[in-house]
């Protein structure tokens, strides 16, 4: 008796099918979790939160107001750092709308970069743009999709025309990070300060290119500190001490719901020292996943990161893990993101566990 095996390599019937089956369920879950997303939350609310902090502080009042934590109704609390304050006050004499719509018409502009920088092609960027994480972030118009922008750019070179993965640079090879590739990385933590890993590899490779990108940063603080004050820093240095209280029902799912606050500092640490030794091709999808792993604050739009790794393993696992983290639960998120990891340290074994890259 003979028995014939199934193929399970891309590109076969039966691989083809549950590809087809996955994205079905996938896009299904996206749609109802987007549906919910636009019809609860009003567009580009991430934008309103620093206009009405920069009026506050136009009028003198408090900047760093803590309602948001506590009571729902009003707006989420300002986190962005005290710079940021002088080059959104002009916003605040334009109409609130058409700042929300250009603010919401940027964030579709630079999702669409992304997805070009990543080599996604043109029939699967819908798809990708209604993933929860990258809807949730354009819908809210949230800086973090700025950011990520940096960080692609950062890891990422401008794929050729015929180019259907992503194109890693070369940062082992002399002379490969230059001070754009510095600033870049610099500009991934100009307003998040827990995503320094990416200037931290960045410096462990080129110490100059990293400080040369990170002056125009100490440069753009150090204008504005005479109209802020020393004490609007430590404001906010107090107001992300609350954004990382456990008990803030909008923390969403980070690691400080589960751990004691001791254990998840000795991961971040230990994160920024995997950061400083990572090498090789991989290392901006790691970094993205260290990066989102030791978040303080886990919402839809921290799963920008969980993007690269999810164009390198196997495509199915990708489609379930989209469709998991579209669910927008906890349960999802975590499950989702073991996913994605599994894959990427399985692939460093089997290679089955990543999509073949063409040569």
């Amino acid at each position: 008796m003979t028995t014939t095996a199934v193929a399970l390599g891309p590109g076969t019937r039966a691989t083809t099918i549950v590809r087809l089956a996955l994205a079905a369920m996938a896009v299904a879950v996206a749609l109802v979790t987007d549906l919910r997303v636009v019809t609860t939350f009003p567009v580009a609310i991430d934008a309103t939160i620093p206009l009405a902090a920069a009026q506050r502080w136009l009028d003198g009042g408090t900047v760093y107001v803590a309602d948001g934590f506590a009571n729902p109704d009003v707006l989420p609390p300002f986190l962005y750092p005290p710079f940021v304050l002088p080059f959104v006050a002009p916003l605040t004499l334009l109409p609130e709308q058409l700042v929300r719509l250009a603010w919401t018409g940027l964030a579709v502009a630079v999702a669409l970069l992304v997805c070009r920088r990543l080599a996604i092609p043109w029939r699967f960027v819908a798809i990708v743009l209604i993933w929860e994480p990258m809807l949730g972030s354009i819908w809210g118009a949230n800086v973090q999709l700025l950011l990520f922008a940096a960080f692609v750019a950062a890891f990422w070179r401008a794929p050729a025309a015929h180019d259907l993965h992503p194109e890693p640079r070369d940062l082992e090879r002399p002379g490969a990070v230059t001070p754009r590739i510095g600033w870049y990385a610099a500009t991934v933590a100009s307003v998040k300060a827990t995503q320094i890993h990416a200037w931290l590899s960045i410096a462990s490779r080129s110490l100059r290119s990293a400080l040369l990108g990170v002056a125009p940063w100490v440069v753009v603080v150090a204008v504005t500190l005479p109209l802020v004050g020393i004490a609007l820093w430590w404001d906010w240095l107090a107001q992300l001490g609350r954004a990382s209280d456990p008990t803030w029902a909008a923390m969403g799912p980070s690691l400080l719901r589960y751990l004691p606050a001791a254990v998840v500092a000795l991961l971040t640490a230990a994160s920024l020292l995997v950061a400083l030794r990572l090498r090789g091709p991989e290392t901006g999808i790691w970094l993205g996943l260290l990066m989102l792993l030791v978040t303080p604050n886990m919402h839809d739009f921290s799963g920008l990161f969980l993007l690269p790794a999810m164009l390198r393993i196997r495509l199915e696992f990708a489609l379930l893990a989209a469709m998991l983290t579209s669910t927008a639960t906890a349960q999802g998120w975590w499950l989702g993101i073991a996913i994605v990891v599994g894959g990427m340290l399985a692939g460093r074994r089997w290679p089955a566990a990543l999509e073949p890259v063409p040569a």
